[in-house]
């Protein structure tokens, strides 16, 4: 876990929090304040889809498909930044999970090539990749025309954004354009950032208050500063906003008929480098396979956002 359209990179990044916190923001920060920026690896031979599906069997014509250096590797070396619930989080011992941690491991099964992942330091992501230091990317990545000039894309959902606020409303807002005259939180380098510059722009031009925008190093950061009282609102992706909400009950999402899937609703992908080729049309044919045998929205359903789901993968839909 987003968020993200005109930012080189996604949603997230996040410094420890306090343990005093109330029970929800400790469900969301899980094992954040252990987590060092460089550290904490998943295991390569973890079970796929832990939360929703068992081991998923290798087809062999895609692993002969897979360039020779990842089979002799035996690993394809994946980067991702949590917490961002529910795309990457940390379990016990620094262990990371959620939705694109298991879906990493069922790709990397169905290759026969184990897909591992490590912690790195959010704005390290791009150029990490770009430096052969680990593979592929899977950390909440919208596919913009902007990142495709740098990086590919296989892209396997859709979303937008979304609003955040106290439990009860209190500053009634019920849409974006309620944002006037607020104290709007985000993460730094997100793509809410230009909604909320926008946004602000609009208020000021009706003869309203601009939008008050506040960055936090980290999607938790901005929650944090929510509950706080430091923020009237918190802007994110509408899956971590949601699944942030349906594990605090001192939050809630704004529901605004008119954008169901979010504002600036945009595709999600898988991150690789320009010059694998070979490895990126590979992931893509094993998530094809993923979406057919029904492993894909088992995952999906288990962190309760199916309404994510695309048809079918593509490669860099944004047409960069």
């Amino acid at each position: 876990m987003s968020p993200h359209s005109g930012a080189l990179l996604p949603p997230r990044t996040r410094p420890c929090v306090h343990a005093a916190l109330a029970a929800g923001v400790a469900l969301a920060l899980a094992a954040a304040c252990a987590n060092p920026d460089d550290a904490g690896s998943s295991s390569p031979t973890a079970s796929a889809g832990t939360k929703a599906t068992g081991p998923v069997k290798r087809d062999p014509a895609l692993y002969a498909m897979v360039p020779a250096d990842y089979r002799k590797a035996g690993r394809i070396k994946v980067a991702t930044n949590a917490p961002f619930p529910p795309f990457e989080m940390f379990a016990g011992n620094n262990k990371l999970t959620g939705l694109e941690i298991d879906l990493g491991h069922a790709l990397g099964q169905r290759l026969g090539v184990p897909f591992e992942f490590s912690q790195q330091p959010f704005d390290g992501l791009l150029p990490g990749l770009q430096a052969k230091k680990y593979d592929v990317l899977m950390a909440g990545l919208f596919d913009t025309k902007k990142r495709e000039k740098t990086i590919d894309f296989v892209t396997y959902a859709r979303s937008g954004s979304a609003v955040m606020v106290a439990k009860g409303n209190p500053e009634d807002i019920k849409t974006l354009a309620g944002l006037c005259g607020s104290q709007a939180a985000a993460q730094t380098g997100a793509q809410q950032i230009a909604l909320l510059e926008k946004q602000s722009r609009d208020c000021t031009t009706s003869g309203k208050k601009a939008v008050v925008i506040k960055t936090f190093p980290q999607f938790s950061d901005a929650l944090l500063a929510l509950k706080t009282g430091k923020a009237d609102t918190v802007l994110g992706d509408l899956p971590a906003v949601r699944y942030s909400a349906e594990k605090d009950g001192s939050v809630e999402v704004v529901t605004d008929p008119a954008a169901p899937s979010g504002y600036g609703a945009e595709a999600m992908g898988i991150g690789l480098p320009k010059d694998e080729p070979t490895l990126r049309d590979v992931v893509r044919k094993a998530l094809a396979g993923l979406m057919k045998d029904g492993t894909y929205r088992k995952i999906l359903d288990a962190y309760g956002v199916g309404h994510i789901a695309v048809q079918a993968p593509s490669v860099n839909q944004a047409g960069g």
